[in-house]
């Protein structure tokens, strides 16, 4: 879940920037030996006091924030991230996400789990989608998603995946009739799966990479021998890499790709927008089967704490593969902000600015898009 931000408190940012460390520094600020030996324990706790306004919401509030820790010397930065955010209209969101490199990054576990209580636009499945369908559907989602994976070798982990997804208490906005097999699972649906997973994670820091690949490629089946009400098989290609140009400047880029394939829940379709994939765009504007996103941004660091970035990508939804086009893909581009709240993680703020087609977002969060 990310968040469309008008406003964000900037009052506690001088104050984040050392985030809290349970291991205490010598007296004349250069590590002892005791400090050194156990220095990959260190443990930074982050959070981020947000207030906002959207048509959707009215005045929201809540914490964003991120708990930084190392289980071994050896091992990358691990982390558990969380946002707790509610609103003048009732509405809830708690997420909670971890990743954890155990000793020697022998093992990597990831997941997320989430409870919403959040109206969401809805336009209809497809590409060609027009204003004139949005509606508001209000619903309570309860979400479960796990990854176990073993190093292979280093920077390459295999593994299994395991996700839950609720949704109840689904309310319209419109009566209108919608055609049929759009609106799947509108009354609510519950979907579990079971799949593998080949990760290979070859950047430098996981929050702002200077260098590295990042390819995730997943598969997961859906069936009602796992307890879920639908059968589908979701197919899942994400693709970064990250090159220096110089010291003070980054070239990141993703080709993202998320098929589905059989009876696919509204809500667990393939969706373009929000802060992340194709920023400029509401979350849920387009959404259909199959998803395909590409986009670059060039980092570039200005002063202290401070830095910037352009960003620019295109994507497309439908129904099947063999339906993309190159003249429906959809473009945005935009300028960001960072301010550097952990230098020892890297650990940026990102306050970023988009705009579409006859579409624009202002977004606030923790670490990169990508």
């Amino acid at each position: 879940m990310r968040y469309s931000l008008v406003w964000v408190n900037l009052l506690f940012l001088p104050l984040l920037g050392m985030g809290r460390s349970v291991i205490p520094h010598s007296e004349q600020g250069i590590p002892t030996a005791d400090t050194a030996k156990e220095s990959h324990r260190r443990f930074q706790l982050i959070p981020l006091p947000v207030i906002f306004y959207t048509p959707e919401t009215h005045v929201a509030y809540g914490v964003l924030g991120a708990c930084l820790f190392r289980t071994d010397s050896t091992a990358r930065t691990s982390n558990v991230d969380f946002a707790v955010i509610h609103t003048q209209n009732a509405q809830t969101v708690i997420e909670p996400t971890y990743t954890i490199f155990t000793k020697h990054e022998k093992y990597l576990i990831r997941g997320i789990l989430l409870y919403t209580k959040f109206p969401e636009l809805y336009y209809g499945i497809g590409s060609g989608t027009t204003n004139n369908q949005e509606e508001l559907i209000s619903y309570k989602s309860l979400r479960a998603y796990n990854r176990f994976l073993r190093k292979v070798k280093p920077g390459w982990f295999v593994g299994v995946q395991q996700q839950y997804f609720k949704t109840f208490d689904v309310k319209r906005s419109s009566n209108r009739q919608v055609p049929e097999q759009t609106l799947i699972g509108g009354l609510g649906s519950v979907v579990n799966g079971a799949g593998v997973t080949s990760v290979i994670d070859t950047r430098d820091n996981i929050y702002s990479p200077v260098r590295g690949w990042y390819a995730d490629v997943s598969f997961m089946e859906y069936g009602k021998l796992l307890g879920s009400e639908f059968k589908f098989t979701n197919y899942l290609f994400d693709i970064r890499h990250y090159r220096a140009l110089s010291p003070n400047t980054v070239l990141a880029g993703q080709f993202y790709l998320n098929l589905n394939v059989g009876e696919v829940p509204f809500k667990q379709a393939a969706t373009l927008g929000g802060s992340s994939l194709l920023r400029g765009y509401y979350n849920g504007r387009y959404r259909d089967n199959d998803a395909v996103i590409m986009q670059a941004e060039l980092r570039q660091h200005f002063y202290g704490r401070f830095g910037g970035v352009v960003f620019a990508g295109v994507g497309d939804v439908a129904h099947k593969p063999s339906e993309f086009t190159v003249k429906d893909l959809k473009p945005t581009g935009g300028l960001g902000l960072r301010y550097l709240i952990s230098r020892k993680e890297h650990l940026n703020i990102r306050f970023d600015a988009a705009v579409g087609n006859n579409t624009h977002g202002f977004y606030v969060n923790i670490s990169e898009a990508f």
